[in-house]
Formats: structure tokens, C-alpha cells, sequence
């Protein structure tokens, strides 16, 4: 593994380093995921049958 040598570094660029680590933490490690205690059903919904409308139909105001 390759050692950062961070003491060459002006003290913005370090906390600004640090907080890029801490980014590239948070995006590329797995969290476990989160099991929901809440039970969602979910039941089809009834819906007109499709009807196509006509061309007066569809340019009257």
C-alpha cells in the first residue's frame, strides 16, 4: 500500500484531501440495507379502457 505524504501539503489542502477521503468513503462502501418494518400492499388499480379520441374531439375547446 502506498504511504501519502501529507506534511508538504498547505493545511487547506490537507482538510480539503481529507474531506475528498471521506466522500470517496460514503460513495464506494456498501451500506447494508435497511428492512423496512412497514408492510406496503399493493393492489392494481381498476382503469377505463383506452379510447382513442377523435380528431374533433381532440381540437375542441
Amino acid at each position: 500500500m502506498q504511504v501519502l505524504h501529507l506534511d508538504t501539503l498547505p493545511e487547506f489542502a490537507r482538510r480539503e484531501l481529507v474531506d475528498f477521503y471521506q466522500f470517496l468513503l460514503q460513495k464506494y462502501t456498501v451500506q447494508p440495507l435497511q428492512t423496512s418494518t412497514r408492510k406496503v400492499s399493493i393492489a392494481p388499480r381498476l382503469v377505463k379502457p383506452f379510447k382513442p379520441l377523435s380528431r374533433e374531439e381532440l381540437y375542441e375547446r
